[in-house]
């Protein structure tokens, strides 16, 4: 039986408003690409440059660390997590940093499963600044981000580090990490395309920029292989790369893989496999986490209330999948909020399998523009009927006969995550 995870005050060990709120507040000088809607992409922005300087001015924290470089449109958080729990039970002290967050910056800082401190958090993030501001040097949030993580993963002692990408793979910022012990590919589709580009191979290049030479990488299963498989396996070559696909690992028969739904499991198998190439032993058997954060996460079973943050058709669809494997027939109200430049038709399109009772249509969390308006245009143009609630802040304001689905972007999974805490 599937069972739903911890609340998140559980999970991270001591959520706290105020001290989240004076975390936030000291990289609110620094620009925050994440935050920029879908079109206003500028390339000028991805770059490497600043990244060097960066890393040397906090004494190079990757240095040591084996470091498990991850790329991908779908399912990158979901191996990165898995990968870091396969390693921490194996007995390797890791780290893990993935974006974006649900409700807490702690949540992008994991050190064997477990967020670390506000205060450890805040101190390393006030030597950083300092540091940027003395050296007279240039970042941005994702920057820093991705330097503090690394940064506290080598003074906690970690033996591991695994890192996803933010967007794209040959310009994101963790791409200064030139001497990885494997590099992952996870599934690619269509998202972020004014700055990746409009067809599978583009967006494929970008990802596959994360190659390093010599260096190992792992080939999750693809959405789309006949463009973008060819495209990676050139790019393997051109760099003397070992490439692996991912596979069926005979540790699987011990434990509680097949209770995932599909596209969990793969993802699993795409962190074993990473695992097994790197030349780690990981035990068998081996217990994959209950849940994983804002990933069809299952915050309550009485009714049911689940968060996801899907935010394309592919990422839809594999919810809609998932879905059904954990709670076949079940009927659902979708709290839907997208922001601007989505695929909404794709997304709407793919949740329609379901059996939708009711489409409430909202504003996620402010962070990017709302696609509300263009999510309740395409809406009604596929004879969708929907509630629309733009400021969607209590239970009370949802309807108690059916279970509740809070996605269209991590902004929306976030309210879910706000209210049944």
């Amino acid at each position: 039986m599937y069972k739903p995870g911890t609340s998140f005050s559980q999970w991270a060990d001591g959520f706290d408003p105020d001290k989240e709120k004076l975390l936030l507040s000291l990289f609110q000088p620094f620009i925050d690409l994440e935050k920029r809607p879908a079109g206003s992409y500028n390339r000028q922005e991805y770059n490497l440059e600043r990244m060097r300087p960066l890393a040397q001015a906090v004494g190079q924290p990757e240095t040591g660390l084996s470091v498990f470089h991850i790329a991908g449109t779908k399912g990158k958080g979901s191996t990165a997590l898995y990968l870091a729990s396969l390693l921490t039970q194996a007995g390797y002290r890791t780290g893990a940093f993935t974006s974006p967050h649900l409700l807490s910056l702690r949540e992008r800082f994991l050190v064997n499963c477990r967020p670390l401190s506000y205060e450890l958090i805040t101190e390393k993030a006030l030597n950083i600044i300092g540091e940027i501001h003395r050296r007279g040097l240039e970042a941005n949030f994702f920057e820093i981000m991705t330097v503090l993580a690394l940064r506290l993963f080598a003074d906690s002692e970690c033996d591991c580090a695994v890192i996803e990408t933010g967007i794209g793979g040959s310009l994101d910022a963790t791409n200064y990490l030139d001497s990885p012990v494997c590099s992952v590919i996870t599934a690619i589709s269509f998202d972020h395309t004014e700055l990746l580009g409009s067809t599978i191979r583009e967006i494929t290049a970008q990802k596959a920029g994360i190659i390093k030479p010599y260096v190992p990488v792992v080939a999750a299963p693809q959405p789309y292989p006949e463009e973008s498989l060819p495209v990676i396996e050139r790019t393997a070559r051109q760099n003397n790369a070992p490439l692996f696909y991912t596979q069926y690992d005979a540790a699987e028969e011990l434990s509680n893989i097949q209770q995932l739904p599909p596209v969990q499991r793969e993802n699993l198998r795409t962190a074993l496999t990473a695992a097994r190439v790197a030349g780690l032993q990981i035990p068998s058997p081996f217990k994959a986490p209950e849940f994983l954060p804002g990933r069809c996460q299952v915050l309550r079973r009485r009714p049911v209330v689940i968060i996801d943050g899907a935010h394309n058709r592919d990422s839809a669809s594999r919810l809609a999948e998932s879905l059904e494997f954990l709670f076949p027939g079940i009927r659902l109200t979708a709290i839907l909020g997208t922001v601007q430049g989505k695929d909404h038709r794709g997304i709407l399109e793919a949740l329609m399998r379901l059996s939708i009772k009711r489409f409430i249509l909202t504003n996620p969390r402010p962070g990017k523009k709302s696609g509300l308006e263009e999510l309740a245009e395409t809406a009604s143009g596929m004879g969708i009927k929907f509630d629309r609630v733009e400021n969607l802040r209590t239970r009370e304001q949802l309807p108690s006969d059916s279970g509740l689905l809070f996605t269209g972007s991590f902004l929306t999974a976030v309210i879910g995550a706000e209210m049944f805490k």
